[in-house]
């Protein structure tokens, strides 16, 4: 259980995408089509379970500079393929109306193992996140930061929440994909850790007794990834726009150099009780950006934006060391315009049809490739 140490907070970020009908705007299977054709991005557009999935990764990047460049050219590569194959690309973490039941698995021998274990809950899994992998000199750094993450995990869903329809029924929640993910076995918020042995004590356990294979069966909405040498954070949606996606990834990442710093300088910490962590994801799976978070004393609640707008104020210093202030702007936006789901559901409520939903969520995406595009010319 080594942790393969990385330095300078580097960036990667994996984003599931909805590939969808052009025609009838429902999730459709062509996956293997449009990865097969892209030879060139080989590792970096990747299966998922379902074969109405995919997968875009970016490289190992140095900044969020390098992360947007790198991303928005294998979202242009992918768009385009797609587009041969009458299929169009949505970013949300579920489908308004798709069922799981008419999705067609992957032929692969780990998913295989995985419907065997896990039946219908693999069956159902068909859901949408964001990963976001920043980059750390040690695994005993990397448990005092994921410790003192734990607590802000809820707001990160609450700026991502995009998924409140389920198999066309209005869920009444902003992150119904929260709840889906939950069900797999250990998943959800991790416990606390003393150090690095303390949690590797934990998943040798797991391995030795056949709990998983690997460790990418630890599908907490936070771990450590020693093969990579990153902590990623795994609770968000998918938001509809690689804006908003780049500008989530930014926050994590200069959060994450907070932390750090302040493991260097021994500044000891509140563990706030699992009780008070749980009930705030629930509030943010719920209610998105209305929620009202307990605080870390347990004694009063914050609204969810002035929580965050305080992270924000906290983070100016390791904003400019970065370089990542204009992606900030995109996180004042989210909350000045609401999240995801509060977009999706304004579309339900005037057009009364979930097709519309999916075609205004798309062309977000579009919108947000194209002003980009002419920007660049």
């Amino acid at each position: 259980m080594n942790f393969h140490n990385s330095e300078g907070f580097t960036v990667g970020i994996e984003i599931e995408i909805q590939l969808v009908d052009l025609n009838d705007f429902g999730l459709v299977s062509t996956s293997n089509e449009i990865i097969d054709a892209i030879k060139g991005l080989k590792g970096s557009i990747k299966h998922e379970l379902m074969m109405s999935n995919l997968e875009i990764n970016t490289k190992v990047c140095s900044s969020i500079t390098e992360a947007e460049e790198d991303l928005r050219k294998k979202f242009d590569v992918v768009m385009s393929e797609a587009k041969r194959h009458n299929t169009i690309l949505c970013c949300a973490g579920t489908h308004p109306f798709s069922s799981w039941k008419d999705q067609r698995i992957t032929d692969n021998e780990r998913y295989r193992y995985l419907l065997e274990t896990l039946q219908i809950v693999a069956r159902r899994f068909n859901i949408f996140g964001l990963h976001v992998h920043v980059g750390i000199d040690g695994g005993d750094r990397c448990i005092y930061i994921m410790n003192r993450m734990l607590y802000y995990l809820p707001h990160l869903l609450a700026l991502s929440a995009n998924s409140p329809f389920w198999e066309g029924e209005d869920t009444g929640l902003k992150s119904y994909r929260t709840k889906i993910f939950e069900t797999l076995p250990i998943a959800g918020l991790p416990f606390y850790f003393n150090d690095w042995s303390d949690y590797s004590q934990v998943v040798e356990m797991y391995l030795s007794m056949g709990t998983i294979r690997t460790i990418r069966e630890l599908w907490w909405d936070i771990r450590p990834h020693l093969d990579f040498g990153t902590l990623e954070v795994r609770i968000c949606d998918t938001p509809s726009t690689i804006r908003e996606i780049l500008a989530i990834a930014a926050l994590i990442q200069a959060f994450v150099k907070k932390l750090s710093n302040e493991y260097d300088e021994g500044i000891p910490f509140i563990r706030p009780h699992a009780s008070i962590l749980r009930e705030n994801k629930w509030r943010a799976s719920r209610y998105g950006l209305d929620a009202q978070f307990i605080t870390v004393e347990g004694k009063k609640t914050i609204g969810a934006g002035e929580a965050i707008e305080g992270i924000l104020s906290s983070l100016d210093k390791e904003v400019e060391d970065l370089g990542s202030g204009q992606y900030m702007d995109g996180i004042r936006d989210i909350l000045v315009c609401g999240e995801g789901a509060i977009k999706q559901l304004k579309s339900w409520d005037e057009s009364g049809d979930l097709k519309s939903v999916v075609k205004d969520t798309s062309e977000r995406l579009r919108n947000d490739i194209s002003v980009n595009q002419a920007g660049r010319l």
